[in-house]
């Protein structure tokens, strides 16, 4: 039996630490040798993962274990390990600091900020975003920059910032066009894309949505390629052509499948579910929001969740199911407020609107409609979107015919 003295000595310090580097060079090859193999990396993945914590702690092993960390994240983003990965992610940020490895501490937070942003902590994430910009910048690193500035623009996509949104993606691209990025310029397309959309651009949408496309499958990448037809699918959703979007979903479906996107194919069927609905068939859409939950409540994915509360709330209410329609619409507009996304917000209350409407209770349709227009003027100019006043207008219309006429409910401008 080894003395416990052992254990203290130079001799087994040494050893000790020559071990955590055989290891974290194996792992570095057999992360790099498996890239493609999923499977294979998800049945190695706590033996990677107490590696990378092992190496953290030791300096040497530092250009290794970064090297890892760098190779391994998408697999750990892929397959929804975002509390440990989080954890492992902010340690090696320090451990770059330390180092005074200014570009890795760069790159590390870029990779923070994103995880963040899909665990919906979104202030932490524009927090580390900032951070990333402000890392980029003086190094000249453009890829860093373009990459936090179009992930923040999509962040104010989601929050009805338009105008914001606009500015730092059409910068971002810019970055990217400089270095001839083609990874950059599609994903900042395809967020241009979405902002389109929500802009009811379609015609422009389109175009960036296509050209992203175009570009990962040039490359190709088969993660990006299907982010873009769900994209592409989830534009004709909007226009209420459920046709041309289902087989966009469909290629999708088969991508995410293939690239193991475990969170994105609960996305899939969330507007799979929408198509259905739109196509008249509201028990089929019921069936795939379902699905869509399942997922979406293993990776405790609040954004996702909201989205598909609303679809069940209002496939229920083409089904005259009116408890489990309230009480699935009441549920997203929770999700909606504890995100702070007032147009989230304000999409729930709408449905509830039409739920209202549909009861015949003409009475609580007007006081929704009074917090929608309350929400609206407190948008003020920054969200730009000339959607609201004829949204608008359409309620009020509603409420007339209902003789639910009120001086309160005056439309305001936007």
């Amino acid at each position: 039996m080894a003395s416990p003295l052992l254990a203290g000595s130079p001799a087994y310090t040494d050893f000790f630490h020559r071990r955590i580097l055989l290891n974290t060079q194996y792992w570095c090859g057999y992360v790099e040798d498996k890239a493609a193999d999923t499977t294979a990396l998800e049945a190695e993945r706590e033996r990677i993962v107490k590696a990378i914590a092992f190496a953290l702690d030791l300096a040497e092993a530092w250009s290794l274990v970064y090297r890892l960390i760098i190779n391994f994240s998408p697999l750990m983003e892929r397959r929804g390990h975002w509390e440990i990965w989080n954890q492992l992610l902010a340690r090696a940020i320090v451990v770059a600091q330390i180092q005074k490895d200014g570009a890795s501490q760069t790159t590390l937070t870029a990779l923070l900020a994103r995880l963040l942003f899909q665990q919906s902590r979104f202030k932490e994430s524009v927090y580390y975003y900032r951070q990333t910009i402000q890392l980029a910048r003086p190094a000249g690193d453009k890829f860093n920059e373009g990459r936090a500035c179009t992930n923040l623009g999509f962040y104010y996509i989601e929050k009805g910032q338009w105008r914001r949104a606009e500015v730092l993606c059409c910068h971002a691209l810019a970055l990217f066009e400089q270095l001839d990025n083609h990874y950059g310029c599609a994903h900042t397309d395809n967020h241009l894309g979405i902002l389109y959309t929500r802009q009811h651009r379609w015609e422009l949408a389109q175009q960036y949505l296509e050209r992203a496309c175009a570009l990962w499958q040039s490359m190709p990448d088969d993660h990006g390629l299907m982010r873009g037809f769900i994209n592409l699918g989830w534009l004709y959703n909007e226009m209420e052509s459920p046709d041309k979007a289902l087989p966009y979903f469909q290629d999708a479906l088969h991508l995410a499948m293939l690239t193991g996107e475990e969170a994105e194919i609960a996305r899939i069927y969330a507007n799979i579910g929408i198509a259905y609905r739109l196509k008249g068939e509201p028990a089929q859409a019921e069936a795939y929001a379902w699905q869509a939950e399942a997922i979406f409540q293993r990776f405790a994915h609040s954004l996702g969740l909201a989205q598909v509360y609303d679809n069940l709330g209002l496939a229920c209410l083409d089904q005259a199911k009116w408890q489990e329609a309230e009480m699935h619409l009441e549920s997203a507009l929770q999700i909606w407020r504890n995100l702070g996304s007032k147009w989230g917000e304000i999409r729930s209350l709408t449905y509830l609107i039409e739920y209202e409407l549909a009861r015949g209770d003409s009475l609580r349709a007007t006081i929704r409609l009074a917090e929608v227009e309350r929400l609206i003027s407190s948008y003020g100019q920054a969200s730009h979107n000339s959607d609201w006043p004829p949204l608008l207008a359409k309620y009020h219309r509603l409420m007339k015919r209902a003789g639910q006429t009120s001086e309160v409910l005056e439309t305001p401008e936007v």
